[in-house]
């Protein structure tokens, strides 16, 4: 990775014009540029690490004083990360997903989410995009636990764009956050949005036969590329970027189930436990009778190596096959409407 970029443009002022200055970096990437260039704005930040710097990392050479690469210790990284919190810090806690999330889950739990901790678990190979490093590295479950922790905002950004409103946005606010990142995959939608703000999904696609709701690089790329499909055989499709799983934003939920005939959630997780679960427990809960196609990565640890596409396509998270099952699915009746409290713009 490279410490100093050469730009004139300021991440912090202008970051779609600093991202297409750096097409070439990928979400986790531009992650380390936004904490290090936001970290100048407060001093309370803390970055610390689970042996994944490896030299040049923007944060270090910014803020050597801030900057503190623990090594394979994540509980004790998230040890001290609670403890610098409770000392008036802000401290970002970055690893993998299968060891920040799973390895050091008691810590989680106990020190971050029970204790309200400021600290901002930040984690790269979400979902199976450790591709040839296999299951060890693959993290298909963390959503669901940590979505059942009390306090912990899980957040889950679809681009580069999005990867730094939601780390600006998380540092600013006041208490535990996860955020979930990929590997090497480099995402730039050109399509317009609304302001980014934590615990409100954006919809980025209007369309009145399927509600798709996504999350995450892959989940939205997925959900968007279907649409497009669906769209030439006459069926439309809103698209809602649902970028935190929690607090889940429910009267999106509601909305698209109301202007829609079929809800389908696309991810990068297993289709048990990740926003395929938060969205059925809505439906019940607020009894909006609609079905919901849950499309992810199925239940299963993919135990034969393979690039992060074959792998993405062997759960069926490619566009044409999500299309594919919509079609199979769709209701070709009417249904009767589920009321909206409100209509949002």
């Amino acid at each position: 990775m490279s410490a100093s970029l050469e730009s004139t443009v300021d991440l912090a002022w202008a970051p779609e014009a600093w991202l297409a200055a750096h097409p070439e970096l990928s979400s986790r990437l531009v992650f380390r540029h936004a904490a290090a260039r936001f970290a100048e704005e407060d001093a309370r930040v803390v970055f610390l690490e689970a042996d994944l710097g490896g030299g040049g990392d923007p944060f270090e050479a910014r803020h050597p004083q801030r900057y503190f690469n623990l090594g394979i210790c994540e509980a004790t990284m998230l040890d001290m990360a609670c403890g610098l919190a409770h000392g008036g810090h802000t401290v970002i806690a970055h690893s993998f997903a299968a060891f920040g999330v799973m390895r050091a889950c008691e810590q989680v739990r106990l020190n971050l989410a029970y204790a309200r901790a400021n600290v901002k678990l930040v984690c790269d190979y979400g979902g199976v995009a450790g591709a040839f490093f296999g299951p060890t590295h693959h993290a298909i479950e963390d959503l669901a636990v940590l979505r059942a922790m009390p306090n912990l905002t899980v957040v889950s950004p679809a681009d580069g764009l999005e990867t730094v409103h939601a780390t600006r946005a998380m540092l600013q606010h006041d208490g535990p956050v996860y955020l979930r990142l990929g590997r090497n995959r480099v995402t730039r939608l050109d399509i317009p949005r609304p302001p980014f703000e934590l615990g409100r999904a954006a919809l980025l696609r209007e369309g009145d036969d399927v509600g798709l709701l996504a999350h995450g690089e892959v989940g939205v790329s997925v959900a968007l590329d279907a649409a497009k499909l669906l769209d030439a055989q006459g069926v439309s499709a809103r698209v809602l970027n649902v970028h935190t799983l929690k607090p889940l934003d429910e009267e999106a939920v509601r909305e698209t189930a109301a202007r829609t005939r079929l809800l389908v959630t696309v991810e990068e997780h297993n289709v048990l436990g990740g926003l395929g679960s938060a969205v059925c427990e809505t439906v019940c809960s607020l009894d909006l009778q609609r079905r919901v196609l849950r499309v992810g990565l199925q239940d299963r640890y993919d135990s034969r190596a393979g690039s992060h596409e074959a792998l993405l396509k062997g759960h069926g998270l490619e566009g044409g096959q999500v299309a594919e099952r919509i079609m199979g699915v769709l209701p070709r009746t009417p249904v009767f409407a589920v009321e909206s409290a409100t209509r949002r713009d």
